[in-house]
């Protein structure tokens, strides 16, 4: 019995049954040939969980695909082209302060006391035309009863410097909200990339998962085999039955994680089912179809979020130039026409005035005073925020160059250590096999197999990221 089990241990080791050693001396028979052995043996494993995820009801082929369903359905950008529009629209009603207006006005009236005498009354300027007129003797037109009249007025600003300076703060404000919009793209562009290679990875991780699990089940059946054969014991089928569990654990979490990540790749493109990638697409040549639409700055002031800032820090200054300017005088020219109906005839017009007003502003109760300090007040934020996306941004610019180089260094450190990993787990299995090895000592190699894989599907993430964010943070994206 000790013999046969001594040769199905070297099968396994892949030793020939006639390195068995024999022992010769005088008289000792000629060695025989040996005869023909079966193949070691090969554990044939199933569990549900070697099944892959299943593919996402949406796939993406290209990064062209995934930015033409970004462009239709993001919110954040059409959020920020609503923002644009607006500002648009503000500018619009500030210049409106320096062009001319023309207002119209029509009415009827009727004496219930006395419908003979008919009452002219409108406001031309600071007076007016009032008093009665008879509607009898004469021989001229006469008002008609109702009387029906007409006022059309005109008015062109001469000079407003609150307003000039309203247009200048609108206009600024609109520049800042395009500079906003090409931040949004920048930024979207960035999240998508990321979103890309994090379900790239996680759908690597989860092939890694199953095989680590078909590894361990292997192992686990190799244990089993050897206990029917008498060479094992149970707390070595013990043993190994915990390390598939674990690893089945890591194949749930897995699984868990690429979902994940299919939903938040699924949110930046505005859908609401799960989206992944179409098999077998390579992430560099998504991500350098990406990086094809951004261009580099030549000064990081040129940043988008930061010309923005800049942009809003104007604007600010003009406001408060707006508010100190509403304590000057401003002048207008101004015409107006008064017309009404006549019987016989449709209507004269008595009146046509043109004129010149001038406003001074002498007391208003202190508002205008508030008002400049709000936005001297509302200046000095704008000033600082500045200066802090500039430092952020140059402290960030720092952090990305050197992290490309961390992620490059550990990726380098984890392929190495994977590489070892997996030789030692190869002699730790072939020494198991062949009787010199514990399960304790199998169970520990697999485990540090497995967290090698893990670890180097990670590093191979973080070096995408870093370079991704290494480009964006000294890029404009205009699509």
């Amino acid at each position: 019995m000790t013999a046969l089990l001594l040769t199905a241990l070297l099968w396994h080791a892949g030793l020939p049954a006639g390195a068995l050693p024999t022992q010769t001396g005088p008289g000792t028979a000629p060695p025989q040939q040996p005869a023909p052995v079966s193949p070691p043996f090969q554990p044939e494993v199933s569990d549900p969980l070697l099944e892959p995820v299943s593919p996402a009801p949406v796939q993406v082929g290209s990064w062209d695909e995934a930015l033409a369903l970004l462009r239709q359905q993001s919110t954040d950008l059409r959020a920020a082209l609503a923002r644009v529009e607006s500002a648009a629209g503000l500018r619009r009603v500030a210049l409106a302060g320096l062009l001319p207006t023309l207002n119209g006005s029509a009415g009827v009236q009727y004496n219930v006391l006395n419908p003979s005498v008919t009452f002219i009354g409108g406001g031309i300027g600071g007076g007016g035309i009032s008093g009665g007129v008879g509607t009898g003797g004469g021989g001229g037109p006469q008002p008609t009863a109702p009387l029906g009249t007409a006022t059309v007025t005109a008015s062109v600003p001469l000079f407003d410097w609150s307003a000039l300076q309203s247009l200048h703060s609108a206009s600024s404000s609109r520049r800042a909200a395009e500079l906003s919009l090409k931040e949004t793209r920048r930024q979207l562009t960035g999240e998508l990339a990321r979103a890309l290679a994090r379900v790239a990875s996680s759908e690597r991780l989860s092939e890694v998962n199953r095989v680590n699990l078909r590894s361990a089940l292997e192992r686990l059946a190799l244990a089993q085999r050897r206990l029917e054969l008498g060479a094992g014991t149970q707390l070595d089928v013990v043993r190994l039955r915990q390390d598939a569990e674990s690893a089945r654990s890591l194949v749930v979490s897995g699984d868990n994680t690429l979902l994940q990540a299919r939903d938040t790749l699924a949110l930046i493109l505005g859908q609401e089912q799960p989206v992944g990638l179409v098999h077998g697409v390579s992430l560099e040549e998504l991500l350098s179809r990406g990086r094809a639409q951004c261009q580099n700055l030549q000064a990081l002031e040129q940043r988008p979020d930061l010309a923005a800032s800049r942009a809003q820090l104007e604007a600010a200054g003009h406001d408060v130039s707006a508010a100190q300017a509403e304590y000057l005088p401003t002048l207008a020219a101004q015409s107006t026409v008064f017309g009404f109906t006549v019987d016989p005839g449709f209507a004269q017009v008595p009146v046509w005035n043109i004129g010149a007003v001038l406003t001074l502003p002498f007391y208003e109760g202190g508002a205008r005073g508030g008002r400049v300090r709000q936005a001297r007040a509302q200046e000095e934020t704008a000033r600082q925020d500045v200066v802090a996306r500039q430092r952020g941004a140059t402290v960030e610019v720092r952090q990305t160059r050197r992290e490309v180089g961390v992620a490059e260094a550990e990726l380098e450190i984890g392929t190495r250590n994977r590489e070892l990993a997996a030789e030692n787990d190869r002699l730790t299995r072939r020494s198991f096999e062949v009787g010199t090895g514990t399960s304790q000592d199998l169970v520990v190699s697999a485990a540090a197999l497995r967290q090698a894989e893990l670890n180097l599907v990670v590093r191979e993430f973080q070096v995408f990221q870093a370079r991704i964010e290494a480009f964006l943070v000294e890029a404009a994206c205009d699509w």
